[in-house]
């Protein structure tokens, strides 16, 4: 085993809880006029269509979460984790060209005041680069090494979140700044 080993069982867990929780925010049908206004915002005006997207998207999320714990289905769910993040990243990026950014990124729920912006576009490559990591054979999640694998998880996770803080704390700032 080496430290990349390691590093696509820390970051497969670590996926797993990003993606349940953007599927299960997209799936909740409780946000459904947040993820309106959001995929409006990106452009897709039509309801039925945006709805259609929002369920497809959560149901993807949710099986990529799940496939990128198994080691016998990781390297197809990279893929499509990739996918998905540069998906994302290329809306957001189009969406900052055309020189929208009141749109809200969609990336944590309605509970996220965050809207698009560069930041959220060099987390996504971050992002990407660390999906890239978990096409890598795993460790196997020996018990030797769960508890390791679960404390850099949960490491990734608390990073992940304390930069989602700073993001929409800055993004707070420039909008008192400009008043």
């Amino acid at each position: 085993m080496n430290i990349f080993n390691f590093l696509s069982d820390v970051i497969a867990l670590f996926l797993l809880w990003l993606f349940m929780q953007a599927a299960l925010h997209k799936l909740h049908t409780g946000n459904g006029e947040y993820y309106k206004k959001t995929l409006e915002g990106y452009g897709i005006k039509n309801v039925n269509m945006g709805l259609g997207l929002r369920y497809f998207l959560g149901v993807i999320e949710l099986v990529v979460a799940l496939a990128l714990v198994f080691e016998s289905t990781r390297s197809e769910a990279t893929i499509v984790a990739v996918t998905l993040l540069g998906s994302y990243l290329l809306a957001m990026t189009t969406q900052l060209i055309q020189g929208k950014r009141d749109v809200s990124c969609g990336c944590s729920g309605p509970n996220s005041q965050i809207k698009i912006g560069w930041p959220l576009i060099i987390r996504n490559a971050v992002l990407i680069a660390m999906a890239l990591i978990c096409s890598l054979p795993g460790t196997h999640f020996s018990t030797s090494l769960w508890f390791a694998v679960i404390m850099a998880s949960a490491f990734l996770i608390l990073t992940y979140l304390c930069v989602e803080n700073l993001i929409a704390n800055a993004q707070k700032i420039s909008i008192l700044r400009a008043h």
